[in-house]
């Protein structure tokens, strides 16, 4: 069972512009020669080579995971029109209630957690294969916190965004230590993996 929380990265340590825009930071996934097809949308990127096969290994994981974000992802993606990424079931960590405006076959696949993070992962990890996507990047502050996140991945783009969201902001687990294990130089992107151990 794995907890993974991944995402594109600028080099001042940004994750989106304060807007929840994020520019030039998805440039690379249409910078390349090789397609990948995007788990449950009909998306299609084109990378290189390198990272074609990073982002296949991604997505075959995501088919069988279960995915936990915020409320405020959730908003700003619409829901994702009722199919989260890896279409599969979703977890939003909120107090708020589901949209009323909704119909209940888009809101099938998402459960609205109010009892916090440590309850939407093991929710999510009953609903899957064990392994869980996290998104939005309080949310995986709060795992990484709590002790419950166990992969970090970076998207590391060589741009500066000034300002922003940061990927890693109120972080408050002092017993948290990273291993390096995965490197991969992408076009306009580098990918790094790192495990997450706690002592």
């Amino acid at each position: 069972m794995t907890v993974i929380a991944s995402f594109c990265m600028s080099l001042d340590g940004f994750v989106a512009r304060p807007d929840n825009s994020v520019g030039p930071l998805f440039d690379w996934y249409s910078r390349g020669d090789v397609e990948v097809p995007m788990a449950g949308y009909p998306i299609t990127f084109r990378v290189s080579a390198a990272s074609a096969d990073y982002l296949r290994a991604q997505t075959d994981l995501a088919r069988s995971s279960a995915f936990v974000c915020g409320r405020r992802v959730f908003d700003h993606t619409g829901g994702w029109g009722g199919n989260p990424p890896g279409n599969g079931r979703a977890f939003v960590m909120t107090h708020r209630e589901p949209p009323a405006d909704w119909p209940a076959e888009r809101l099938a696949p998402f459960t609205f957690v109010p009892d916090g993070v440590e309850s939407a992962i093991n929710q999510a990890k009953a609903a899957g294969d064990g392994n869980v996507s996290v998104s939005g990047p309080a949310v995986a502050q709060q795992c990484l916190n709590a002790g419950l996140l166990d992969e970090i991945r970076i998207d590391l783009v060589p741009v500066f965004l000034g300002e922003g969201i940061p990927y890693f902001a109120n972080i408050d687990n002092d017993g948290a230590e990273l291993e390096r294990v995965e490197v991969v130089e992408g076009d306009g992107v580098t990918h790094l993996r790192y495990r997450v151990h706690y002592r």
